[in-house]
């Protein structure tokens, strides 16, 4: 019986730890998945069924995409194809303009700037934007690092774009 009851009290905090796991955003701009997680990252470079890009737009700011090969509807939580949580993060110098579908972090290290996901919902398409310095700073694209997380037990880090 005892037996049982430690296997029943396991499982339900297995789930309890898969449930609240961040679910609005990352803690932190320097927070990785791999610290103290029970799971490695991916080993592929680049998430399955996500397409993460970065585009200048006219004005010079600049448009960081993760879209999914999917539409989620906004009530769903995990779904096929998706992904639940993302932290995108630079050292050039710039801000990310602040959105209603992300939160901006304030980040210890003056250099970087930071931004999460609000909430754990499925996300299938962001949209994050980034405003460079100007005054000719800047003699390069900026480069990006991205997390993102496609559910407890599957999650990319470094990557680049």
């Amino acid at each position: 019986m005892n037996n049982l009851l430690a296997a029943i009290l396991s499982m339900v905090v297995m789930m309890m730890k898969t449930i609240t796991s961040h679910p609005t955003g990352s803690p932190g701009c320097d927070y990785s998945p791999t610290h103290g997680h029970q799971f490695a990252p991916q080993s592929s470079s680049d998430p399955h069924n996500v397409i993460i890009s970065k585009t200048e737009l006219e004005d010079g700011r600049w448009w960081i995409l993760l879209q999914s090969d999917i539409n989620c509807p906004l009530e769903t939580t995990y779904i096929e194809n998706h992904f639940v949580g993302f932290l995108v993060k630079t050292e050039s110098r710039g801000h990310f303009q602040p959105l209603p579908d992300y939160k901006v972090l304030e980040c210890e290290n003056w250099r970087t700037k930071a931004v999460t996901h609000k909430e754990r919902r499925a996300k299938a398409n962001m949209g994050i934007i980034f405003v460079p310095i100007g005054g000719g700073y800047e003699t390069t694209d900026p480069e990006f690092t991205i997390i993102l997380v496609k559910e407890y037990e599957r999650f990319w880090v470094d990557i680049k774009i």
